[in-house]
This record gives C-alpha cells, sequence and structure tokens, in this order.
C-alpha cells in the first residue's frame, strides 16, 4: 500500500515541478522588458515599462507612439543642462557648473535612434538610453530615460559621465540612491518655454533628477531666438535648377520691323545672284567676241607686195 502511495505522488510532484518551472521562466519573460533597438559605438537605445504608468489613478498612458523626427529631438535636448559634483576630494572644492547634457557628437548620433524607439514605443512604455564612458575608473555613464505625456518630453536622469561617483575603495556598484547632486535645467531663454503648462508624472523614489519641458513651446523657442542651431540641425532643402527667363514677347511694331528686314534681306540676296548671273553672261559674250575676232583675221587674205618699177 506505501509503494503504491509513492509511485503515485512521484508522478504529481513532477508536474508540479514543470509548472512551477514554467511560470517561473514566464515570469521571467514578464519582468525583462527591455528591448534593445540601437547599440553601437558605446551607446545604446531601447525601450522598456514605464513604471510611472500605474502609478496614478487611472493609470497616465504615455502619448505613444511619438512622432518626433531628429531634428526635434536635437532640438529639444540641446538646451538641457545638468549640474553636480564628482565624489572625490577635488570634486569637494569645485562649484557645480551647468554643462550640456549631451554634447554635439552625441546629440548627432543619439537623435536618430531616439525619435525610432520613441516610434517604436507603446504608451505604457518609455525610452532609456545609456552612453558609457571608458575613460572613467569607475564606469560612470550617462543613462537615463524619456517619454512623452500631456504634450511634454518628460527626462529623467540616473547618472552622468561628466561626475564621478563617491570612491568605494572597493569597486562597488553604483548606489542608485547616488545622484551625485545633479540637477537639470534648461538654458536661457527656454526656461519659461519648458515650464509653461507641464504637468509632473509620479516619479519613482530614487529618480530625482529629472525634467519636463512642453514639446511645442521649446520647438517654437529653438526656431524664434536660435535660428542658426535650428538651421544647422535641420536638412537644408534642395532647391529646383534656376529656369532661364522666358523672353518678353515682341511687340507688333517689332514684329512688323522685323518682318521687313528680313524682305529687304531676301531682296538683296536675289539682286546679287541676278547680277552675278549677268556677270556670267556677260563673260560669256566678250569670250564670244574675241574668238570671232581672232577668227576672222585669221580668215582675211594676204595683201601682194608692189612691183618695183624698171628704169630705161
Amino acid at each position: 500500500m506505501m509503494k503504491r502511495t509513492s509511485r503515485t505522488r512521484e508522478p504529481r510532484m513532477l508536474a508540479f515541478a514543470i509548472g512551477s518551472l514554467s511560470l517561473l521562466l514566464s515570469g521571467c519573460q514578464l519582468f525583462s522588458t527591455e528591448r534593445v533597438i540601437f547599440n553601437e559605438q558605446g551607446i545604446r537605445v531601447g525601450v522598456e515599462t514605464d513604471p510611472s504608468v500605474n502609478r496614478s489613478s487611472p493609470p497616465a498612458m504615455n502619448e505613444h507612439p511619438g512622432h518626433l523626427t531628429p531634428q526635434d529631438i536635437q532640438m529639444l535636448l540641446s538646451p538641457v543642462r545638468v549640474t553636480g559634483w564628482s565624489g572625490t576630494v577635488v570634486g569637494w572644492f569645485d562649484q557645480p557648473r551647468p554643462i550640456p547634457l549631451f554634447d554635439d557628437a552625441e546629440l548627432h548620433v543619439i537623435a536618430r535612434p531616439i525619435a525610432d524607439a520613441l516610434q517604436q514605443s507603446s504608451p505604457t512604455q518609455r525610452v532609456l538610453f545609456y552612453l558609457s564612458n571608458p575613460r572613467s575608473p569607475y564606469g560612470d555613464a550617462t543613462s537615463g530615460a524619456l517619454f512623452l505625456r500631456h504634450h511634454s518630453l518628460h527626462l529623467v536622469v540616473t547618472d552622468h559621465k561628466a561626475f564621478s561617483k563617491a570612491d568605494t575603495a572597493g569597486g562597488d556598484e553604483k548606489d542608485v540612491r547616488d545622484t551625485k547632486g545633479m540637477t537639470l535645467s534648461l538654458m536661457r531663454p527656454y526656461q519659461a518655454a519648458g515650464s509653461q503648462g507641464t504637468r509632473e508624472p509620479d516619479w519613482a523614489p530614487f529618480e530625482r533628477v529629472h525634467l519636463s519641458m512642453n514639446v511645442k513651446d521649446v520647438l517654437a523657442q529653438a526656431n524664434r531666438s536660435l535660428p542658426g542651431i535650428a538651421a544647422a540641425v535641420q536638412p537644408k532643402p534642395v532647391s529646383p535648377p534656376a529656369q532661364p527667363a522666358a523672353a518678353p514677347e515682341p511687340s507688333e511694331a517689332a514684329q512688323d520691323l522685323r518682318l521687313q528686314l528680313r524682305e529687304l534681306t531676301q531682296s538683296n540676296q536675289d539682286l546679287r545672284d541676278r547680277l552675278n548671273r549677268q556677270t556670267e553672261q556677260l563673260q560669256q559674250l566678250q569670250d564670244e567676241l574675241t574668238k570671232l575676232r581672232r577668227d576672222s583675221e585669221t580668215a582675211r587674205p594676204k595683201k601682194s607686195s608692189p612691183k618695183k618699177s624698171i628704169t630705161p
């Protein structure tokens, strides 16, 4: 009786183990939501689940897929400034100065992948970015995420490669609570345009370095105050080849003059042809007259010489 019970339990335990394993694998797939779209030159861009969507009731959906061009991304991110300090001794005495979040070379590379990621993201996802810094001994990098909601671009930064983290002397991983004193801001004159009509999302407790900007106002300010930068990031339209200017139509009097000139030219040519023909005929007559003279002189008899008189 005991043997039968043990034999019947073995298939049940095996089925339970298989079910648990399948649930574990499905759970891993559920929580592994990051999808990489671009990964080149030490720059990675992808999409992930936005945790701020379900923090509000009802859930605040993002305005995705987003339809921003790479030129729009450059104009939106170029005025963003970040300040912070390094965890080294030297960093304690430095006055934090605002620096661009992305330099021109980074913006040139990252703008199109971010635009593509926004177009491929769903209302419950956000775009993440990561820019490595091979020169940093502590693995400092520029990382964060962004998404579109309520006609605004919301940006959160978790690290920046310009600021070194505190030296733990043991190579420990970066503490998520260590924000290096970073703050985000917009350069003048974008400050007023970026803050109007923006609604802050419910950020995570450790997402303290964030910024929201009105997309329409910032783009309008970029085109208005910095036409040089806006023209530099926008492709120049190819102008069609210049067409030759159409000649003005001649008046009726000019047409009459041209017609008379053409007739006179033709009459002059006719007169020249007639004169040439008459000259040729006259030459022929002269040649015939000369020939007749020669023939008449040849046919004329020679005169006899006079006889001498004989004197007695």
